[in-house]
């Protein structure tokens, strides 16, 4: 009888115990080849497939960065812990959904001991839970004999679970009363999961993950692995405003719906958007409170007179019957004041309703689907030989290769199978940032309007995509000529000198590039000076476009309504972590220029001081969602006093 081919399943498991530490996935692949091999064009493609939705199950734990854990290593000696609910009290069971990924569904070798290392009995069985939309549906579980109620585990318990061993799967069990956790103890570890959780989660962009790619790699990695247990993840990443639990077992952004969603939540919608509003509504007040507190000890200070112009929340209205554009600006506002009242008053005249105050953002055109029908693009060429294409153009093949081979192993991973377009450009733009300070050739050159001839470092690659920050002018800055179309009819009266926008850009950009030298003659690195220099375009191109100002006219006002207005809301992948970083380059950035005797920096000092506020402003903004019945409300509050 002919012996059977091994599997990629079983070749994988076998390797897997024949390591105890870290592994490059490459070196497993080519093991894996070596005994199956394959004439696939890209042989590593069903191995790949395998460890990316199934590693756990042969054995393994991709860590995220190209490199693989066995599962055994993972899983000895790590600990975690249960806290049963009402219908696993009442029957003595535990929810095989809570021991995951510690615990595979389909494992069977489970043996269970008490905390004196006794063996106890061990049997599947199933919990009936309830759904007030589907009825009543049965969940598996495990049931450890007695074991639960000779502990007379009660509400609010925990069962401490330690894996002394892999294979048999052996859990330890222990029990801990509610009073004697110990809270404190475990919470830099839970802060530490979750972050790692969110990071994966982030990194996925489109789909949940599974515990086996979220929580597992993060606990392995962890020193506190074996240490005393936090609580059960699912109860944290529940309760985490960043993350979605679904069904128990997979984990999403706190924005993923699945098409079952709107169905399921059209009967508790209401309800739900309350209660979630409610404590948004409290966060958004006592931010609002503090930042209150801070402008008015600005004031005392005598960084501001506490006035804020307010320019950038001009609006735009469109007369469709017209055809006339009316730019609204409101009047400028003493930011001293809580403007609660009148904006509830406003809500409740309905004066919110018909406000643009750009709450809804625009798709990006540049992902967005061509029309190639339409009269404007009928004149694009298209490319319909693509290799020739590339052919004719050696240089564009050079640098792609050369652009793939800067990007890591789980980036060109995720390329391989990227699901779309958008996916690929997800995959590429994240690493762009890092990619430019070694390959700055790879980018195309952006020149100056006013100074053409000028040279600049790697941060000179103009400001980080805004959200049409102008509705009347583009960027001073333009890798082309622009050219008006010979068709276009133009009033004889424009010209085509720098507008004082144009300059005041350009003379901020001066200064960057005087403060990137200066950083540089510090001993930074280039990426370290380019990134510091880089965060400047934020308040550079604010000052620009809304107060043709300078970097070196910058102040507390400009300042608050770019941190606590515009940078949430108008520059794209604002984040908390981001919003910290510009505070502290322009702290330093403003340091430099008391430094050349250029501008005080007292104000931005300060703001430095309040690093901790914009990013929770933007934290929030991120979790208010645009579906939700008090939309308005928790905008308008959000960012007061400039929307009162």
């Amino acid at each position: 009888m002919a012996q059977r081919e091994p599997t990629i399943a079983s070749i994988l498991q076998e390797l897997a115990v024949e390591y105890d530490d870290v592994v490059a996935e490459r070196e497993i692949y080519q093991r894996v080849l070596d005994r199956r091999p394959s004439q696939a064009r890209d042989p590593f493609a069903s191995i790949r497939e395998r460890l990316r939705f199934e590693a756990a199950e042969v054995g393994w734990v991709r860590m995220g960065d190209g490199t693989l854990l066995p599962l055994h290593v993972a899983l000895t000696g790590l600990r975690f812990r249960i806290t049963p609910g009402d219908d696993e009290l009442a029957a003595g069971a535990l929810l095989r959904t809570r021991l995951i990924p510690f615990v595979p569904m389909t494992r069977k070798d489970i043996v269970l001991t008490d905390a004196e290392g006794s063996t106890l009995p061990v049997a599947e069985t199933t919990i009936t839970a309830n759904d007030a939309m589907f009825g009543p549906f049965q969940l598996a579980a495990l049931h450890p004999g007695p074991w639960m109620a000779r502990m007379k585990i009660r509400r609010g318990d925990s069962i401490l679970v330690t894996i002394e061993h892999a294979a048999p799967l052996t859990l330890r069990l222990e029990h801990e009363p509610r009073a004697a956790f110990h809270l404190d103890e475990v919470l830099p570890q839970e802060r530490e999961l979750l972050d790692g959780i969110v990071a994966r989660v982030a990194a996925s962009r489109s789909r949940p993950l599974t515990a086996d790619e979220a929580v597992l790699p993060v606990y392995a990695r962890a020193p506190w692995r074996t240490a005393y247990p936090g609580r059960c993840w699912q109860d944290l990443v529940a309760s985490d405003r960043r993350l979605r639990l679904i069904d128990g077992v997979l984990i999403g952004d706190h924005a993923y719906r699945r098409p079952i969603d709107d169905l399921i939540d059209g009967m508790h919608d209401a309800r739900a958007w309350e209660e979630r509003d409610t404590e948004l509504l409290a966060a958004i007040a006592g931010i609002q409170h503090e930042l209150l507190e801070s402008r008015r000890e600005a004031a005392t200070q005598e960084l501001w007179n506490g006035v804020a112009p307010r320019i950038s929340t001009a609006r735009v209205v469109f007369d469709s019957q017209s055809g006339e554009s009316t730019v609204i600006q409101p009047e400028p506002i003493d930011a001293l004041r809580d403007y609660t009242d009148q904006i509830e008053e406003r809500l409740r005249n309905g004066e919110y309703d018909d406000d643009a105050w750009d709450m809804l953002e625009d798709e990006d055109p540049l992902f967005g689907t061509l029309d190639l029908d339409h009269e404007e693009l009928a004149d694009v060429p298209l490319i319909e030989d693509l290799r020739g294409f590339i052919a004719e153009r050696p240089e564009l093949a050079a640098a792609a290769r050369r652009l793939m081979a800067a990007l890591s192993a789980e980036d060109f991973e995720r390329l391989q199978h990227a699901q779309s377009s958008t996916d690929v450009q997800n995959v590429l733009a994240a690493r762009f940032h890092r990619i430019l300070p070694d390959n700055p050739d790879l980018f195309a050159t952006l020149v100056r309007y006013t100074a053409p001839t000028a040279s600049a470092p790697d941060f000179a690659g103009g400001p980080p995509e805004l959200e049409d920050i102008t509705d009347d002018s583009e960027s001073p800055f333009t890798s082309e000529p622009w050219e008006a179309d010979e068709d276009e009819e133009w009033d004889d009266d424009i010209d085509d000198q720098p507008t004082v926008h144009d300059e005041a850009l350009t003379a901020s950009h001066e200064l960057m590039e005087r403060f990137y030298a200066y950083l540089i003659a510090q001993g930074k690195s280039e990426a370290t000076a380019a990134s510091r220099t880089g965060d400047l375009w934020i308040y550079a191109d604010f000052l620009a476009s809304y107060y043709a100002q300078t970097l070196a006219e910058g102040n507390y006002t400009t300042l608050d309504e770019c941190l606590f207005f515009f940078y949430p809301r108008r520059v794209a992948n604002s984040s908390p972590r981001g919003a910290r970083e510009l505070c502290t380059s322009l702290k330093q950035f403003y340091s430099f220029l008391r430094m050349e005797q250029i501008a005080d920096d007292r104000f931005a000092r300060e703001m430095w001081r309040r690093r901790d506020q914009v990013a929770r402003v933007v934290d929030l903004y991120d979790q208010i969602d645009v579906e939700s019945p008090q939309f308005e409300r928790l905008f308008v509050r959000l960012f007061a006093p400039y929307t009162a």
